[in-house]
């Protein structure tokens, strides 16, 4: 049995566990804590830890409080992050013991309120008002509040001008996403695998959407065809081209403003990194979070999310210069774009103090950006992906072998070729793709499988037949 001394302490524990559930709070240094699951890199995850330490001291009854931020990070993108909570939940159904999950794009988070795995929070007025719910095609929060949009990310193509320099190309690169897939560019640009990340998921689906299915989806097998090969993770792209390894690939602008940055404060006399924003083909998606359902610090988690949405805390910390003004980063630029437009007034934050280069809501303004239309992504997630991942990541040397047939095969002024129209025609009509994105869904593995497998098999058998061909004409010329 249990002392008296310990059943005291014991009880006492309980209470002050109880009392902090209900929204009480103690002025006794006492530390609280906050699990997260989120894939930012570290910079990110300091700078918001300080941050919010010194946000919610601000707050009545958190003068004296020590939060404790235990940050998860399996090593992955949206994916990888969503089989992890899948794992948790289906033992813990009511709860996994994180909080909140923090970054991955929207991705993810449709998923999860899809599967009631998410706990709505609703923003305070003030907020709310300041915020846009759907910027340009795009949803910037969940109109129920399951999830909210706390930075912007665009995509832009990263390129290194040096490697584009050793290739001979000259003054020529790439500017829209087509280019991409230019014949001068084969086995020099990297991409993604759209079933490992979100972000490579909407610059496909943004292509698909430029261009329309048909054509858009001939573009992909060109980029495709080109690819030296295929990343896992999106920072993953990033890095081929800053250590030139590609001449090109689609990046999140974040991670190349960065690379761009830190090749300047290294004092390099020519930045060789550049990032182009593709005009009218700039896709912007929120970076968000969510509260997952059975947060252990439920009131905590709330406060957090609304620090990463409150002008004073998040909102200028994502894209404003280290040390400038109240609220601004310590250390890090974090060099992400904020989702509310009154940061972007020159008057109240001058472009100098800033450390993204541009304001997205007057981009939608000249033309810049793509009106994206956000639920069309989302209902063709599942089928745009596999359908990406079967005939170009999982048959990639195949297509590429073939692809490089042709074009050893035929003359350089050649204008119009068969064989080439044979190998990028798109697997199937946008109408056929979506009435197989049901049988791709969660929940029918055996008939995704058997899906899968058919598709493979039927780009291997293309792909074959066409290098064959070229072959052939390669011989006879």
């Amino acid at each position: 049995m249990a002392s008296p001394v310990r059943s005291v302490g014991l009880w006492i524990g309980l209470a002050v566990s109880l009392l902090a559930l209900a929204g009480c709070h103690f002025d006794r240094g006492e530390a609280l804590r906050l699990v997260i699951l989120s894939p930012h890199r570290e910079e990110i995850r300091q700078e918001v830890a300080t941050g919010f330490q010194e946000w919610l001291r601000r707050r009545p009854g958190y003068e004296n409080a020590v939060v404790r931020i235990e940050w998860r990070d399996i090593g992955g993108g949206s994916s990888q992050m969503l089989r992890y909570l899948d794992t948790l939940y289906r033992v813990h159904p009511e709860g996994v013991g994180i909080d909140l999950l923090f970054g991955g794009g929207t991705d993810p988070y449709l998923t999860l309120k899809e599967n009631k795995r998410l706990e709505a929070w609703q923003m305070p007025s003030d907020l709310r008002a300041k915020i846009p719910q759907n910027f340009s095609g795009v949803d910037l929060y969940d109109p129920e509040g399951y999830w909210h949009g706390v930075m912007i990310s665009s995509l832009v193509i990263f390129i290194n001008r040096e490697a584009q320099n050793r290739l001979g190309l000259g003054d020529w690169k790439p500017m829209r996403w087509r280019d991409l897939g230019h014949p001068r560019l084969q086995g020099h640009v990297t991409a993604g695998d759209p079933r490992m990340s979100g972000s490579v998921r909407l610059l496909y689906d943004l292509i698909l959407q430029t261009y329309g299915w048909d054509e858009g989806f001939r573009q992909l097998m060109r980029l495709g065809a080109n690819a030296r090969g295929f990343a896992r993770f999106s920072d993953s792209v990033t890095k081929d081209v800053v250590f030139g390894r590609a001449v090109a690939g689609g990046s999140l602008d974040s991670y190349a403003f960065s690379a761009i940055t830190r090749e300047r404060l290294r004092g390099d006399s020519e930045t060789v990194l550049e990032a182009v924003f593709p005009y009218g083909e700039t896709l912007l998606n929120p970076d968000s979070i969510g509260i997952l359902k059975g947060a252990p610090n439920r009131r905590l988690a709330e406060l957090f999310v609304e620090y990463n949405l409150s002008e004073d805390g998040g909102q200028r910390l994502w894209m404003l210069k280290p040390n400038t003004i109240p609220g601004s980063p310590k250390r890090y630029s974090i060099c992400r774009l904020s989702v509310m437009p009154g940061l972007y007034d020159p008057q109240a934050y001058p472009p100098t103090i800033r450390s993204v280069p541009i304001n997205p809501f007057e981009e939608a303004q000249v033309g810049r950006l793509v009106q994206f239309n956000n639920r069309l992504a989302d209902n063709r997630r599942y089928v745009m992906s596999d359908l990406f991942g079967c005939w170009i990541v999982d048959t990639h040397a195949e297509l590429s072998a073939a692809w490089q047939a042709i074009l050893r095969s035929r003359s350089p002024d050649t204008r119009y070729d068969p064989l080439e129209e044979r190998l990028f025609a798109p697997p199937c009509s946008e109408a056929e793709a979506m009435k197989k994105n049901a049988v791709l869904r969660p929940g029918r593995p055996v008939e995704r499988a058997e899906q899968l497998t058919a598709w493979i098999e039927e780009a291997r058998m293309r792909y074959k037949a066409v290098r064959e061909e070229a072959l052939a004409r390669l011989n006879t010329r």
